[in-house]
């Protein structure tokens, strides 16, 4: 018999959850999932700070006294997929629920996280990670352009064409060179990983600018709304 279990991924800014056939997300600060009836356990992923997991961890144990909470970890996993990391406690558990989420024996994949910061990461046919990027997502790439430079800014989140062409004024050049490096990136990315290990296969994409750029890097993709609460189910079975 199933228990009742409560996934929350805590990211860098916005919680996402999934109860059932319920799910949500909002900013830290909200609880609305504290008000679910029955939660006999939580899976918790969390990138924030240990003094903010701890804060979740208690609003779990007042919402649901005596509820059971486990939280995954980097290792490998019984079906093959193996880490790179030499400390794989150091890798980020989003990433590697991510790939956790995906990956089946005999495929390479592809996993980009477009939040924050964009990551990219691989997995070949055997379950060994290959390693990754890391890089600042467009939101956080667009805040450094602003801060350090007195005359090119934007303050558009959605002025361009899908074409990437050169802009014609400062807020368009901005705004396709910011989506231009991280469409750059990718494909760069995934050219490097097949040179060497064959196809990557459909490149499978998440978190908040994952839809646009599916639909720029030329190749089959894949939307998925949250990988780590899926990775969990893997993870955490």
């Amino acid at each position: 018999m199933s228990v009742p279990t409560l996934d929350c991924d805590l990211g860098n800014t916005r919680v996402k959850w999934r109860f059932g056939d319920s799910q949500g997300e909002g900013p830290f600060e909200d609880r609305t999932c504290f008000h679910l009836l029955g939660v006999s356990r939580v899976r918790l992923a969390s990138v924030v700070s240990p003094e903010l997991t701890a804060a979740w961890e208690r609003r779990c144990q007042a919402a649901w006294p005596g509820v059971i909470i486990e939280t995954p970890v980097v290792e490998a996993l019984p079906n093959g997929l193996t880490p790179i990391y030499k400390k794989p406690e150091t890798m980020g558990i989003d990433r590697w629920l991510g790939l956790a989420a995906i990956w089946e024996p005999g495929h390479s994949i592809c996993v980009i996280s477009c939040g924050t910061a964009t990551t990219i990461d691989f997995v070949d046919a055997s379950g060994q990670h290959v390693g990754g990027y890391i890089a600042p997502g467009i939101h956080l790439a667009r805040q450094a352009l602003g801060t350090h430079t007195a005359k090119v800014r934007s303050s558009s989140t959605s002025l361009f064409d899908a074409r990437l062409s050169p802009g014609r004024d400062t807020q368009t050049c901005v705004e396709h060179a910011l989506r231009l490096s991280q469409v750059g990136l990718i494909k760069e990315a995934v050219y490097r990983f097949e040179s060497q290990h064959g196809d990557a296969g459909l490149l499978h994409l998440t978190g908040g600018n994952a839809g646009w750029l599916a639909g720029l890097v030329d190749r089959p993709t894949k939307v998925h709304r949250n990988l780590v609460l899926d990775g969990l189910k893997r993870v955490l079975p």
